[in-house]
């Protein structure tokens, strides 16, 4: 039997009014925190992340000149050849969505990850997608003809939550995140959103005005009211985060809760102010060709223990 099939009618009733009070929390708190992240993004996190997109265009272009001007071993130059095509598929990729910062040249970048691939770049991410695409429909269990573009982010994540734990989880994810790779620029599809949302109001929605207390015998109409309702605010809750995603660039397939969000905008600040100060650092390995192959030999010691680890995990 269902966890709910004894309760009594008042006894849904009092879960659904419990439900639906907490469920109008969370949809107040989204709209509570909006004009305070707004502004901690736009004058925080989102000039952060433009310098952080130029300095590694600017790292590319060093990695590309050491490469043949710096006296370089053949172990040291498939190594800096791995940095240039991977530094160039992360920005193409906010190119591929119009974000890349004028600061950024997209042909060059493309041009270079040819150079060091040996790879088209267009090809090969969308080769990627496909197999992405392949591999996430045989560990879902899914009919091999599925259309994976008719699942949202939030769909997908569900899925893979409910069925998978921990790191299989992650894994999965960032397979999701490859096979449904958005080229869509966010502003476009928050519009979409509202368009579609504003459709979906004028066909009716509805009352959500709270609903007193009432005699046994009307408990039934109470009841479906009561569930309407809740259908409804949890639409709008789900509306306000997907839109919050949207608007402020965050990772489609993951969940976001308005009480902490914006203590996760204040450690992303610091975090990529971190990161930044680190690039900051590479750069200037550059000037000298003995700190370079030092930097290099130590990057690839981090690397190989990182892979290390993996393995035996």
């Amino acid at each position: 039997m269902g966890e709910h099939s004894l309760e009594t009618p008042r006894q849904l009733f009092e879960r659904l009014q419990a439900r639906l009070e907490t469920e109008r929390g969370r949809l107040d708190q989204w709209q509570a925190i909006e004009a305070e992240y707004q502004r901690k993004y736009t004058e925080g996190l989102a000039p952060l992340e433009t310098k952080l997109h130029e300095l590694r265009m600017k790292l590319v272009l060093c990695f590309d000149h050491a490469y043949k001007n710096m006296g370089l071993s053949k172990a040291e130059r498939e190594f800096v050849s791995e940095l240039v095509t991977e530094f160039s598929a992360e920005l193409l990729l906010l190119d591929a969505k119009g974000e890349l910062p004028a600061g950024c040249d997209a042909a060059r970048l493309k041009t270079l990850y040819k150079k060091h691939s040996g790879l088209d770049y267009d090809e090969a991410a969308a080769d990627e997608t496909e197999d992405a695409k392949a591999e996430l429909i045989e560990a879902l269990e899914l009919d091999p003809d599925t259309d994976l573009s008719t699942f949202t982010p939030t769909q997908l994540l569900r899925i893979i939550q409910d069925q998978f734990e921990d790191e299989e989880a992650e894994d999965l994810l960032a397979m999701a995140r490859a096979a449904l790779r958005n080229t869509t620029p966010n502003a476009v599809a928050w519009q979409a959103m509202q368009d579609e949302e504003a459709a979906r109001r004028q066909q009716g929605t509805p009352d959500l005005t709270p609903v007193a207390d009432v005699p046994d015998a009307g408990l039934p109409q109470a009841n479906a009211t009561l569930q309407a309702q809740l259908d409804e605010v949890l639409h709008l809750a789900s509306y306000a985060e997907e839109g919050f995603k949207l608007r402020y660039d965050l990772d489609p397939f993951a969940s976001f809760d308005p009480e902490t969000v914006l203590e996760e905008l204040d450690a992303d600040i610091v975090d990529i102010q971190e990161y930044i100060s680190e690039l900051e650092h590479e750069v200037m390995q550059f000037s000298d060709e003995g700190q370079l192959k030092a930097w290099l030999k130590a990057m690839r010691r981090e690397v190989a223990a990182i892979e290390r680890r993996e393995g035996r995990d």
